[in-house]
């Protein structure tokens, strides 16, 4: 698969995804944080499987999508990663909105999406925010598409499937920030040759938002208040651990593991 068809599969997906979004909020008379998360595992894995039938037909899910094991404190690294890149992404985000205020409407909207009033909404954004839309998520880019495209260069692939997941992200005033997370992301997945650690990086990332969103410390129309030293401290966090990830990258596991996205 070339770069563009990477872009145009992903281009269907979303266009599918937001389609049936559509749908399934006519049919409920209401569009919430359930349906947006049905709706994305809907259309991505749909994506995911025609993909895959087009491209690698017959050969097994784990290794068309990156599914191996690769060190095991690559996974640890990814995790820390996630919590690190939360509050540099959250100054970042805060920037933007600052330049480009966001309309009273999509605020309104965004608020009702994103509510944690009762144990079963707190419920909800844990199981779509958490767990649902990270797992498709990393199926589709740095899974299937990273995949085909990795057998003709796997730093083209880390740059397009990360260019890929930002701009399918609607709101342009989390650009910066979702930036620097598909960056880190990127290099993770070409880094240990594995889906694993970027999916322990996804999940700790969104999930440091909800417990943010859950103990008060965040709303969904405000991003954290940040001071300059928390946020410091992290990028300096994320940066020794990408550093300690470059030397665990050249140990056996990895190295295995890198060498199968080419085959």
């Amino acid at each position: 698969m070339k770069p563009l068809g990477a872009l145009l599969w992903t281009a269907a997906c979303h266009g599918l995804f937001q389609l049936v979004a559509h749908g399934l909020s006519l049919a409920r008379g209401t569009l919430d944080i359930v349906t947006l998360g049905a709706a994305q595992a809907l259309a991505y894995l749909l994506g995911i499987f025609f993909m895959l039938r087009t491209f690698e037909p017959g050969v097994p899910l784990r290794q068309s999508l990156g599914l191996r094991p690769t060190n095991a404190l690559m996974g640890a690294i990814g995790v820390g990663l996630g919590l690190c890149l939360k509050l540099p992404a959250e100054a970042l985000t805060r920037l933007a909105e600052g330049l480009f205020p966001t309309s009273e409407g999509q605020l309104a909207a965004r608020a009702a999406l994103y509510r944690t009033d009762t144990v079963g909404e707190v419920l909800a954004l844990v199981l779509v925010l958490c767990m649902a839309a990270p797992l498709v998520e990393e199926l589709l880019f740095r899974g299937a598409a990273y995949g085909r495209l990795a057998k003709a260069g796997p730093r083209s692939a880390a740059l397009v499937t990360g260019a890929a997941f930002v701009v399918v992200h609607p709101d342009l005033r989390h650009w910066p920030a979702l930036l620097v997370v598909a960056g880190v992301l990127s290099y993770l997945r070409l880094a240990g040759g594995s889906l694993l650690p970027c999916l322990g990086l996804h999940v700790a990332f969104n999930a440091a938002g909800v417990l943010a969103l859950v103990l008060g410390a965040a709303s969904a129309t405000q991003p954290l208040e940040l001071g300059l030293v928390p946020v410091a401290s992290s990028v300096l966090a994320a940066g020794a651990l990408i550093m300690l990830s470059m030397r665990v990258s050249q140990n056996p596991e990895a190295l295995r593991a890198r060498a199968a996205d080419r085959v």
